[in-house]
């Protein structure tokens, strides 16, 4: 298990945050930040006896150039959080089926926008998928944009890098899951299979898809209906879409 950290901005994020406080280190609000959802942070922050501190404008424009973002609307308010856990593929496994008999994890191949990885994790921890993999390199890290994208969604779902994203479809295969790539190549409308069975569906980037590699080895290559003009979908409303299909056929 590895560890990573990072930050988190935004009223509404760090609100959000503050629902598992474990996780927070402390909290930097600018002077003359007000509202309810400030003076929210501050009560929380207090009854969790987590740091919070009221700091000016130039002390706050230091913490806040520490933040790996190039676009922050911080909203008055930045929370360094602790060491984020990463699980191993192996212990990503072992949790995901202790909680569930037919699993759903996301594999995310080739996503470098971390605004898409955020949207993609709230969209899959609101469907309630059991993990989230993305690839070491090629990929976005998880980043304070990325955090703030998913609405807190990346605090809830557990997460797993891995090095090697063959390897780990071999791995997943072995572990009793079928792969389903994501292309508007696939042959099979995703409305026409069957998801009783644990699920690793692959989304790839907007741009160019999954990697020819990755779809080689997929058990299913699916795809959504385009009826208009525009030749795609947003990566996280087609996560969306194949998500709420699978737990309508469940059942929900």
């Amino acid at each position: 298990m590895q560890k990573f950290g990072t930050y988190i901005f935004g009223r509404n994020p760090v609100l959000e945050a503050l629902n598992e406080p474990e996780r927070i280190e402390k909290i930097f609000i600018e002077y003359g930040s007000r509202g309810h959802a400030i003076n929210n942070i501050i009560i929380k922050a207090k009854k969790n006896k987590i740091p919070c501190t009221i700091i000016d404008k130039k002390k706050f424009v230091e913490h806040l150039n520490e933040v790996p973002s190039d676009k922050i609307n911080h909203q008055g308010v930045i929370a360094i959080l602790k060491l984020y856990e990463n699980l191993s593929l192996e212990e990503l496994l072992n949790k995901t089926y202790d909680n569930n008999k037919y699993p759903i994890l996301i594999i995310l191949d080739s996503i470098y926008d971390p605004h898409n990885l955020g949207a993609i994790t709230r969209t899959a921890e609101c469907a309630g998928a059991s993990g989230l993999i993305i690839t070491e390199k090629n990929s976005s890290p998880i980043t304070a944009t990325a955090i703030k994208a998913s609405s807190g969604a990346l605090h809830h779902i557990p997460i797993s890098k891995v090095k090697n994203l063959l390897n780990c479809i071999e791995k997943l295969k072995a572990s009793g899951y079928w792969i389903y790539g994501t292309s508007d190549k696939g042959t099979t409308i995703y409305t026409d299979k069957i998801y009783d069975r644990p699920i690793a569906l692959i989304i790839g980037n907007e741009g160019k898809g999954i990697s020819p590699s990755v779809i080689k080895n997929c058990d299913y290559v699916i795809s959504i209906p385009i009826k208009g003009k525009t030749q795609s979908l947003n990566a996280s409303v087609s996560t969306g879409i194949i998500l709420y299909e699978i737990l309508r056929q469940r059942n929900l």
